[in-house]
Formats: structure tokens, C-alpha cells, sequence
């Protein structure tokens, strides 16, 4: 009786860790040393943001890709020096000024979670005194605390002598998925500025790990994941917000110099077959967002037509279908054999791949081989283990948008 008790406990504390714990446990990826910028070369946003999650082998499409990629139309653009933002990187000695809001203030708390939203108010943010907005109708800014994760942004924001004034302003934290509650007034899917934001570090180190923010001119006023809005109007063909594009993984260094891209157009190449890009506003033409020249100093790395050569047919649209995230996997089950301990497992629907966590009794649950992913498969053979040692292992379904619960195996001793 009293081992049944420990056995469950420990199984209890084992899914707490997974479930709870597992955003925590990569905040950024790998960085390197810039002079540029304050602190830089972090991707914002959890590990587990639907931004920061490869698409993996295998995707589902969607049923009507072909017609939604026939209806692109127009030169496919990169123009960093209007209508994008420009990132001003701060810390917690910069000093916080009041910007009058004559719009809205969205205010996003509790992990995430939770949202305020304020009308015509006063609010503070650490704006650097020599910020500027970035050039168009639009005037964005963002303000980034890597420190304590806080990001600010603000639409039609402008300083006069009497200090700042915007429209509509938000706090976020880049801690958190990028997917804030419904109601958050942003751009026009509803998420904040530096999802999908292409940043200089980026390229010279010459990967970009997300997905890419797009904006086309004509989106409907549908909605999915991880959009939490739509700025469209009408319902005919158009793509809803959130609507995620990769481009063909199949397509080599080969093709893309065929294409005539230049270094920085094959590094976003590569990033819209890996991750693709996410609808996330309307624009003049199809365009992709990269950091606001004024605080990027891009000086033609990245120009508007970087990405022009890259014809649509070679795109295909995600199943607008695909969950927030997969359902966990079923019936997972071990057994021993000469090489090891085989864990097995029943597909979920829209998975990608994969990850193996194994525990042994008394100790804290790891990834086996840590951030591998086993593709399309529902089997692995665990072969670092030892005899008379006691096992659970647990499963979780990994696609573009999220990862499931863990699926928690019977204990085994090998």
C-alpha cells in the first residue's frame, strides 16, 4: 500500500513538472555577442510559442492550399524603412515617461493570462528620450526590457514638446507564448509587434529561429490560431489572420540562387521552409516584416526586394484546421528487450514529432536526448538504462502550434 501511494505520488509530481514546468525550461535560443544593441540576439518568447516551433516533417495542408495561394497577387515585399518597427532595447535604469493614450491600453498579467483593457488613459513606459516611430500612417514603436522580458508597443505614437502621445498602446512579456488572451488590441491580428520580427543579429548570424510575420492586403475577418483577431473584412477566399505558409522544403541552395537571392534572401528562405510565416496584419501587397531601419541600420542587408523573386506557387497554407496544440498520445507502452526499453505509442492527430521523457524513481523527469525530436514515429528504444533500475517514461505530440500533455507510461523495471 505504502509503495502504490509513493508510486502515484511521484507519477503526480512527475505530469506537474511536465505541464507546468515544460515552458520554462528554454526562455531563448543561442546567442552571440553584438556591439549593436544593448543586450540583443534573444528570440523572443517561450520556447513552446507557436513563433518559436519548427513546422516539422509531414505537415498537414490545407484542402483548398492551391486556391488560397493562387489569390497572392502582387510584388512580394521586405521594406524595412516604413509601416515595421523599430526595437529600442532597455534596461531597468532607463527611465519611464507618461504617454497619453487617446485609444486603447491592453494590459496582459498573470503568466499571460490575463487582460485589462483601459480607454484614454495616461500610462508609463521606459522610452529611450532619442526613440522615434518608425515612418507611415502607422508610427509604430516598441520597447523591449530583455531583463525582465516587458515589451511595450504603441501605434501612432508621436513626442511633442508637452512629451509623448500615441492611439493605442500594450504591455506584454516575451516570457510568455506570444499569444495573448482575446481582446488585445495590436496590430491587426491581435498579437504583439515582435512576434515574427526579423532582426539583424539574425542574419549575420545567418539563422533566423521563427516563424516570420506577413501582412497581405487582403485578409478576412476570420481568425485562427495564433492570431486572436482579424483586421480583415469580407469572407470569400482570403486568408484568415493566423494563417501560417511554408515554403517548399524540398527546394535547395540551388533553386534559391536560381531565384537570384541574394545571402539574406536565402537565410529567409530557409526560415519560411522551417518555420513559414504567420498572416498577421493587412497591408499594401504581400510583404514580410523585418525591423524598422532607424534602429536596425540595416543599410541594404535587407532591402524591398530581398524577397521579391520568390514566386508564390512555390508556397502551400498549413490546415487552417490544426489545433492550438495536439492532443496528447494514446496508449503509450513499454516493454524490454535485448537493446534496451521499447516505448510505443498510438499517433495523434496533426503531430509533427515527438519527445521522449524519461524518469527514474527519486529523480526529475529529462528529456532523453534533450531537444531531439523523433519524427513521424511512434516507437524509440531507450538503450541508456540499467538493470534493477525502476522507469516511467512520458510522450508528448509536438506540431507548428504547440505541445500536448505528456502521456505517462506504466513504471518498468529493466
Amino acid at each position: 500500500m505504502n509503495r502504490y501511494k509513493s508510486c502515484n505520488s511521484f507519477i503526480f509530481l512527475w505530469i506537474c513538472i511536465l505541464c507546468i514546468g515544460q515552458p520554462l525550461l528554454a526562455k531563448s535560443q543561442d546567442t552571440e555577442n553584438s556591439d549593436d544593441y544593448l543586450f540583443s540576439n534573444q528570440v523572443p518568447y517561450a520556447s513552446d510559442s507557436p513563433w518559436n516551433l519548427k513546422i516539422g516533417p509531414n505537415p498537414v495542408y490545407d484542402e483548398n492550399s492551391d486556391l488560397y495561394v493562387a489569390s497572392l497577387q502582387g510584388v512580394f515585399g521586405s521594406d524595412p524603412t516604413r509601416y515595421t518597427m523599430p526595437v529600442y532595447e532597455v534596461d531597468q535604469q532607463t527611465p519611464f515617461v507618461k504617454v497619453t493614450l487617446s485609444g486603447f491600453f491592453s494590459n496582459v498579467t498573470e503568466n499571460g493570462a490575463q487582460l485589462s483593457v483601459s480607454r484614454r488613459v495616461d500610462i508609463t513606459a521606459p522610452i529611450p528620450s532619442h526613440a522615434l516611430p518608425a515612418k507611415g500612417r502607422d508610427a509604430q514603436l516598441v520597447v523591449w526590457n530583455i531583463e525582465t522580458g516587458d515589451e511595450w508597443g504603441f501605434w501612432r505614437i508621436s513626442k511633442s514638446v508637452e512629451g509623448w502621445t500615441a492611439q493605442n498602446g500594450y504591455h506584454y512579456n516575451t516570457l510568455w507564448r506570444g499569444v495573448p488572451p482575446t481582446g488585445f488590441i495590436s496590430r491587426g491580428a491581435g498579437v504583439p509587434y515582435l512576434t515574427g520580427l526579423i532582426r539583424p543579429w539574425e542574419i549575420r548570424k545567418g539563422r533566423i529561429d521563427h516563424a516570420i510575420a506577413l501582412g497581405l492586403d487582403y485578409p478576412n475577418m476570420l481568425h485562427i490560431f495564433p492570431a486572436t483577431k482579424s483586421d480583415g473584412k469580407g469572407l470569400e477566399e482570403y486568408f484568415p489572420a493566423g494563417t501560417r505558409l511554408q515554403l517548399d522544403p524540398s527546394l535547395t541552395d540551388a533553386d534559391f540562387e536560381a531565384w537570384g537571392l541574394d545571402l539574406t534572401g536565402r537565410i529567409i528562405a530557409k526560415a519560411l521552409q522551417h518555420y513559414g510565416m504567420i498572416l498577421v496584419d493587412g497591408s499594401g501587397h504581400p510583404k514580410i516584416y523585418a525591423e524598422y531601419e532607424g534602429t536596425a541600420n540595416w543599410n541594404g542587408v535587407i532591402h524591398k526586394n530581398t524577397v521579391r523573386n520568390i514566386p508564390y506557387h512555390a508556397f502551400r497554407v498549413l490546415s487552417l484546421q490544426t489545433p492550438e496544440t495536439p492532443l496528447p498520445p494514446e496508449n503509450v507502452r513499454v516493454e524490454k528487450t535485448h537493446e534496451g526499453i521499447l516505448i510505443t505509442w498510438d499517433a495523434s492527430p496533426f503531430a509533427t514529432r515527438y519527445r521522449i521523457w524519461r524518469a527514474q524513481k527519486g529523480e526529475l523527469p529529462v528529456l532523453i536526448r534533450p531537444w531531439i525530436e523523433v519524427e513521424a514515429e511512434t516507437d524509440f528504444v531507450d538503450t541508456q538504462v540499467m538493470f534493477d533500475n525502476e522507469y516511467i517514461y512520458g510522450v508528448v505530440a509536438v506540431n507548428h502550434n504547440g505541445i500536448s500533455k505528456p502521456a505517462i507510461s506504466q513504471q518498468i523495471i529493466y
